[in-house]
């Protein structure tokens, strides 16, 4: 949840930040991590302090003779150490505690960026805003297929319409509230995949689209995906949850967008929350009479508490959340990661022309009314419009081929008598090439084709070159809108906080952000 007021390469690895099969909280890895940096980094200074002078190879060990390195390991007596041993210890000898003090550290200094490291081992996740192409990005480095984000304006039939389709599922962003939880069942159920939020993580939006991703049988998750399905089938959704909050796989995907502010935030707010249920253990547990709820609230209000009203409080009452909408059979669920259990929000019935997406939509308009704030947003999971395009596309240059052999076997003049010069699109540029084998000719189509007399087939090729023209032109225009994603994605990723107070405190050691202040407030 963002800003929640509640609480393997080659395989998907459920792994601590020390290796451990366990599943860590977020508070305890990243301590531990950091206290363990911190020891290696005073290791490291101590061993080079003690080490004094360093030697290279080539320098002689005595000063006598250049040869006297020679004639010392020669003269060793049985009870001299070797060499090869002493050289652990030796100053000309770099040793283990240097070696590690080369490797990346966590945190990396403050005025860093947030580097790869810092995202790999952090054990939070940051916030992502509501937009569609970091969304899209997050799917396809999961190994999600054919599937893209698209912003919803409208909740009506002909907005939804607009949209790629089939809609496999629905998210929306919303200031959170509690909403429809008094119906939720006591146990999921079993057709339903469905994982919780676990307290103090960010990780709603990623959260709802694998909610989505899990329980649609038309979508191919990909290797990854498909082995943490398989590993948490059987378990609860708190379970689940827990194997989520340790799946490194899709978490360094989720963090690769954070950054060093991000990553700040995120652990700020986390000891505010220890904190807060520590405050409120403290209340349950003190004894009937003991009036402590006035120093509580002092301790809060005071200057030296970092929890005060313009950060911890605020942040809570201003939090935001991401929840799923997903059909599941004729079923239509709220899919919130802060529910214990999902929740049925309705049925349809496609024979009688029924679709999931009115029973959603009453839903979300109806959640939208019950709110007195227009803070909303809505993205639906969709087909990529690469996929339709590129199979007729395939179908498209399969026919022509087949058009222009039975031309040819006819008579090898009828080129000459093509007015134009249109040649189609090359496969490789649409990026159908590996594609056409999986999408032939089919077979009643191509006994009309070896019918067709010449004026029948030169008819043929025109349409068909006329039609791929219009979808190479849909391809082109939706692998632009990828790349355009891409582009998006990686400007997000760039941490230039850094870059930025470097240059402020620039500014201001030469007295120019003094003399100009007065014109920006």
């Amino acid at each position: 949840m963002s800003q929640s007021p509640h609480v393997a390469e080659t395989s998907p690895k459920f792994t601590d930040a020390n290796g451990n099969q366990t599943m860590p909280s977020a508070a305890s890895a990243s301590s531990s991590n950091s206290a363990s940096q911190a020891t290696a980094a005073e290791q490291s200074s101590s061993t080079k302090a003690s080490a004094g002078q360093t030697f290279t190879a080539d320098e002689p060990l005595t000063p006598e003779s250049p040869n006297s390195k020679k004639r010392a390991l020669s003269e060793l007596s049985i009870t001299e150490e070797p060499i090869s041993k002493k050289t652990k210890d030796s100053p000309n000898m770099s040793s283990t505690e240097d070696v590690k003090s080369t490797d990346p550290v966590f945190p990396s200094p403050p005025d860093y960026p947030a580097t790869k490291h810092d995202k790999e081992t952090w054990q939070g996740f940051c916030e992502i805003e509501s937009e569609p192409a970091y969304f899209s990005v997050i799917l396809r480095e999961m190994g999600a297929q054919d599937l893209t984000v698209r912003e919803v304006f409208g909740m009506t039939p002909d907005l939804l319409d607009m949209l790629p389709q089939p809609i496999y599922g629905l998210i929306l962003l919303f200031r959170y509230r509690e909403f429809g939880t008094e119906d939720q069942p006591t146990e999921c159920p079993t057709d339903v995949w469905f994982a919780n939020q676990l307290p103090a993580q960010n990780s709603c939006g990623t959260l709802a689209m694998i909610n989505i991703l899990m329980n649609s049988t038309e979508i191919s998750i990909g290797e990854h995906l498909q082995q943490f399905k398989d590993f948490t089938s059987d378990m609860t959704p708190f379970q689940r949850g827990e194997a989520f909050a340790s799946f490194d796989y899709v978490k360094k995907i989720h963090n690769s967008f954070a950054k060093k502010m991000d990553i700040l935030e995120g652990d700020k707010h986390l000891s505010y929350k220890v904190r807060r249920s520590q405050r409120l253990k403290d209340l349950e547990s003190a004894p009937k009479g003991k009036n402590i709820t006035s120093k509580s609230r002092s301790r809060r209000h005071s200057g030296d508490s970092t929890a005060t009203d313009d950060s911890a409080e605020s942040f809570e009452e201003n939090g935001h959340h991401f929840i799923a909408f997903v059909p599941v059979g004729n079923e239509v669920y709220k899919l919130d990661g802060l529910d214990k259990q999902p929740t049925s929000v309705g049925s349809f019935d496609p024979e009688a022309g029924e679709t999931w997406l009115d029973g959603a939509s009453d839903t979300i308009a109806t959640l939208m009314a019950a709110g007195d704030d227009d803070d909303y947003g809505v993205v639906a999971l969709t087909q990529s419009p690469l996929a339709p395009l590129r199979r007729k596309a395939c179908l498209a240059i399969n026919t022509l081929a087949r058009v222009e052999s039975c031309l040819d076997g006819g008579s090898g003049t009828w080129r000459e008598l093509v007015s134009d010069a249109q040649e189609p699109t090359s496969p490789r540029l649409l990026g159908v090439e590996a594609l056409l084998p999986a999408h032939p000719v089919p077979s009643s189509l191509a006994a009309t084709i070896d019918s067709e007399a010449m004026d029948g087939l030169l008819s043929r090729r025109r349409g068909l070159l006329a039609v791929l023209g219009e979808l190479a032109a849909g391809i082109v225009e939706e692998m632009a809108l990828v790349a355009a994603e891409d582009e998006k994605a990686s400007q997000r990723r760039f941490d230039g906080g850094p870059v930025v107070k470097k240059w402020l405190e620039m500014l201001a050691a030469n007295e120019y952000l003094e003399e100009n202040l007065k014109r920006f407030t």
